[in-house]
């Protein structure tokens, strides 16, 4: 008797066509073959594009960073409908009573988080997805608060709230102490930093200064190149390397400037915002950002005009974002611990809301995100929050119909 699995390929593939979705997901778990047949043919093609799993820009830094290995396309696509239905397991991790912002950074193995004067790295696992205490510390949690941090392969630039940068190159760093660098007064704080390569870039509540690196007898020193005569609120060195976008706390006529770092120029963009919070460079002439009157913006250099705008619902600032390097975006709002997910191919509305839970009356703002494939890690002011998509089990937790915009 000739079963379905002792046709050829081909003509399985045929018959598969006439199925839906749901049922593809059902005949996946007859057999290998058929699982490895449904994954090739038709869970390829349908996650090529989709919000937070896609897997068409395959050197993306949000593929790169997630941490299982070999996720199946049809694993993806059950992902991506958990992302959109707002199906996660949520873990609190890191709780402290006096609140204050960290900052993170996500990598594939590891998560790299600020306490107060310390960088900390903690491994990431499949069991529980975090290790609770760090494998690396550097600096220390006596010094003074990080303000501004980020890290670009084994290099970690950070800020602190008294005027110094701390530098950890592993080429003439030993052990897991910073390089300290006193860049202003002990009355300004870092609001940013960034660097590419020997260019490096800082922001204070007063001034903005460009700085390269200059390596003497084996040690490392900032040399001013630019002082910018203005105080910006986040800073980013473009792909390229060649200009930053950097935005302003506040500014009456344009909040959104572009600097040149060759001669230092600042251009005034043609946005509507008058406070930036975060910037993230889409392509070379394309920005992300986030704006405090409630709005997220792509932002097209090339016609200096705001391509598309995005707003909150709730009339909530945003805080910061994260990017899935195609067309998802995850904002960071200013009230209870909640983000926004946007999808950039639909102008008109979010796709989807996450709460943390047990939140206290007002809640905190989102102070930093990073996500990959399959979790979200969101920063309070009193704990990280991880959510786990990869939980099938887990519950409903559906915000997307709050509003209806169609009608």
């Amino acid at each position: 008797m000739l079963n379905l699995v002792d046709l050829p390929d081909d003509i399985l593939i045929c018959i598969l066509k006439f199925v839906n979705v749901e049922d593809l997901d059902n005949v996946s778990l007859v057999c290998e073959r058929l699982a490895a047949l449904v994954d090739r043919y038709f869970f390829l093609s349908m996650t090529l594009d989709v919000l937070m799993t896609c897997h068409r820009k395959k050197d993306s830094q949000h593929f790169l960073r997630t941490h299982d290995d070999d996720i199946s396309y049809h694993r993806r696509w059950k992902l991506h409908k958990n992302w959109i239905k707002g199906r996660y397991e949520e873990t609190m991790y890191f709780p402290h009573r006096i609140p204050y912002a960290s900052h993170i950074h996500l990598e594939k193995n590891w998560l790299y988080m600020t306490h107060g004067g310390q960088v900390r790295a903690h491994r990431r696992r499949r069991k529980d997805s975090l290790k609770r205490f760090p494998d690396m510390s550097y600096g220390s949690t006596r010094d003074p608060d990080i303000t501004a941090f980020t890290k670009i392969g084994d290099t970690m630039l950070a800020g602190t709230m008294c005027g110094t940068i701390l530098l950890f190159d592993p080429e003439y760093c030993s052990g897991i102490n910073f390089l300290s660098q006193k860049i202003a007064s002990v009355k300004e704080y870092l609001n940013s930093v960034d660097f590419r390569e020997s260019i490096f870039i800082t922001t204070t509540n007063q001034t903005a200064r460009l700085w390269r690196k200059e390596v003497e007898l084996d040690m490392i020193l900032l040399e001013n190149v630019h002082d910018l005569k203005q105080a910006f609120k986040c800073v980013k060195i473009s792909p390229v390397g060649e200009r930053i976008a950097a935005g302003r706390y506040r500014d009456a006529n344009c909040a959104l400037k572009l600097i040149d770092i060759e001669t230092g120029t600042v251009q005034e963009l043609n946005s509507t915002s008058h406070a930036v919070y975060h910037i993230l460079w889409r392509d070379p002439n394309t920005l992300l950002t986030a704006n405090f009157d409630s709005t997220f913006r792509v932002f097209d250099i090339r016609s200096n005009s705001d391509a598309h705008i995005y707003e909150d619902p709730y009339d909530s600032s945003v805080y910061c974002l994260d990017y899935d390097d195609h067309f998802g975006v995850l904002c960071g709002m200013k009230y209870h611990g909640r983000v926004n997910l946007y999808d950039l191919r639909v102008t008109r509305r979010f796709v989807q809301m996450y709460y943390p839970s047990q939140m206290n009356s007002y809640g905190s703002p989102v102070y930093d995100i990073a996500s990959d494939a399959s979790q979200l890690f969101v920063v309070t002011d009193r704990n990280l929050r991880v959510f786990n998509f990869n939980a099938d089990w887990a519950t409903y937790r559906d915000y997307s119909n709050v509003f209806n915009f169609d009608l």
